[in-house]
């Protein structure tokens, strides 16, 4: 018996994590005393944990891109919702004209509130929103039909404040720690691990409890060398498809070209 060997750096960062919090939970719930391995899982635990603020660092990255992506989506909200109302201002019948010009006086006091800062544009959009809600724009809303634009708007401006609130601290944004790094340290000190019990093995000095550890740790190693596998496969898969459209339209450029 012996630990089964895996390749980590094919790992994408959060299996990466998640399978080095595997490791470490095993080891955690036999305990390093008992396995004799205090020495190692010290500095082990300490490259998971900066390993772990890495990806912190990441995942923040993830929720501004989505909170840009949000902002535009608001504001495609907020744009559709003013032309609506702008053609109403031209329309034949008087009630719906009057309509259109109670509500259009509530877009001239707030302003193009998709030009204002994020913050800025959030809490305006929620003034905006409570204004709407009084008895005569209530009417002018129903007048017009735009019922589901107001709905709308505000939905959308609930998502962009929820992802907001998403973000994480500004400390986190100011560690020093970064993936590729941590993810080296973190390697290292898990491959001191392996190697330390596979001496063992190899002068039969383990003891059962170690033993039942190793047969554990396999058993999880195992369960990631088959993520890894499917993996490889779907990729492969996704390669040669792209390569039987990228030679499609080759052939296809050709027959434009002659």
């Amino acid at each position: 018996m012996e630990t089964i060997i895996i390749s980590t750096p094919r790992m994408v960062n959060e299996l990466h994590t998640q399978f080095h919090q595997n490791v470490l939970t095993l080891i955690d719930r036999i305990g390093p005393q008992t396995l004799e391995i205090e020495a190692i899982h010290t500095p082990y635990k300490k490259a998971f944990e900066e390993q772990q603020e890495a990806l912190l660092i990441i995942r923040k990255s993830e929720v501004t891109a989505k909170i840009a992506e949000q902002d535009r989506t608001r504001d495609g909200i907020f744009r559709g919702f003013v032309d609506t109302v702008k053609g109403g201002r031209n329309h034949f019948d008087p009630e719906i004209r009057n309509a259109a010009n109670l509500l259009w006086n509530i877009f001239l006091h707030y302003g193009n509130l998709v030009r204002k800062s994020f913050n800025k544009q959030t809490a305006a959009t929620d003034d905006m929103l409570r204004k709407l809600e009084s008895p005569d724009l209530q009417n002018a809303i129903d007048v017009l039909h735009v019922r589901d634009w107001v709905d709308k708007m505000s939905e959308e401006n609930q998502k962009f404040d929820n992802l907001t609130h998403q973000r994480f601290n500004e400390s986190a944004g100011k560690t020093t720690f970064r993936m590729k790094t941590a993810r080296m340290k973190t390697d290292k000190f898990y491959r001191v691990l392996t190697s330390h019990f596979d001496n063992l093995l190899a002068i039969e000095a383990t003891n059962p409890v170690m033993n039942e550890f190793i047969i554990v740790l396999n058993v999880i190693i195992k369960k990631y060398k088959d993520i890894l596998a499917q993996e490889f496969v779907r990729k492969n898969k996704m390669k040669k498809e792209l390569g039987e459209v990228k030679k499609e339209l080759e052939e296809l450029q050709k027959k434009i070209e002659n």
